[in-house]
């Protein structure tokens, strides 16, 4: 009986069979029957046994869930006013207003920007332009809206589709940071900027889809193994977790949450599968207690370039 015979049950596909490929098993092939069943309730064999279930559970999920991403790291380059960045000056063009708060009137402050000229392209996302993250620095929720996600009174996002060749001093802003300003950086110079990297990614655990691609796996397993799994779910859990674990800044990919999906079952974000981007709290970047921000869009808006409906959110621990 083969490797995949004794985790998939009789007759594994060619692309099983590739995905166990390398994966240890810790019982060996030779063991079989009532042998193979004493062996699987041994205690002392529980947690490489574990181990293994998890990885090949995490090998299917990376199989059918890969998906492009552009993490975004800091560099020790001081940023422009048009490069990726975090924080910082920002560019209006003629025209335009530098955005405010619609409820205050107070300044919004940039907390990240993203020049597609200097991205890798991944689907559906444009190949030029600048895309501006504003948020609040007179509210303690930086103008994330619980009741309203899309509302873009207390922050904003705006999509600039040309980038001058020459900057205009008069048209660059860096609103000044007041006695009460709360934003999520260390002081009003910071600013970073941010270099691409192309990778891949596979769902995170966090994310509301992850429960049904677990499952799919699960049901993919013979009953010797579906068994095992379901009395040590907790264990296999958390090397899942940990198998798939996935933070930092990033463009596109899956999210990141400290609390849950809110796309879960609220109507509202239904559709809004694609992640414009996450800024986490790392690089002296901190949403309230080590949390994580998301700005999410339908990919069908995103093709528009319209950002009239993005959805902001971010939660901590």
């Amino acid at each position: 009986m083969r490797l995949l015979d004794r985790l998939f049950g009789k007759g594994p596909s060619a692309e099983q069979q590739g995905l166990a490929h390398g994966i240890h098993n810790p019982i060996d092939t030779a063991v079989t029957g009532i042998q193979r069943d004493e062996a699987y309730a041994d205690t002392a064999r529980i947690p490489q046994l574990s181990d293994y279930v998890a990885q090949v559970i995490a090998a299917m999920i990376r199989h059918s869930t890969d998906a492009p991403v552009i993490q975004l790291t800091p560099t020790d380059t001081p940023p422009s006013v048009f490069d990726t960045k975090i924080g910082g000056a920002f560019y209006v063009p003629e025209g335009m207003r530098p955005p405010r708060n619609k409820e205050t009137g107070e300044s919004l402050y940039l907390l990240a920007q993203l020049n597609f000229g200097q991205l890798p392209h991944l689907p559906d996302f444009p190949d030029h332009g600048l895309l501006q993250f504003f948020i609040a620095g007179d509210d303690p929720l930086y103008g994330m809206n619980l009741d309203d996600p899309q509302s873009q009174k207390t922050w904003r996002i705006r999509y600039l589709p040309t980038i001058p060749e020459v900057r205009t001093p008069l048209r660059t802003f860096h609103p000044a940071w007041k006695s009460d300003t709360d934003l999520p950086f260390p002081d009003e110079r910071f600013s970073l900027q941010l270099a691409p990297t192309l990778a891949t990614q596979a769902i995170t655990t966090s994310d509301h889809r992850f429960d049904g691609e677990l499952q799919r796996c699960i049901g993919s397993m013979n009953d010797r193994d579906r068994d095992f799994y379901r009395m040590h779910e907790a264990e296999i859990s958390d090397t899942l977790s940990d198998l798939l674990a996935w933070g930092g800044h990033q463009i596109g990919g899956y999210p990141l949450f400290t609390q849950e999906d809110p796309r879960t079952n609220d109507p509202v974000w239904r559709g809004a599968d694609t992640m414009l981007l996450q800024i986490d709290s790392i690089d002296d970047v901190m949403f309230g207690d080590s949390g994580v921000a998301n700005f999410f869009i339908r990919p069908d808006q995103l093709r528009r370039l319209d950002f009239s409906q993005v959805l902001y959110t971010w939660d901590c621990y």
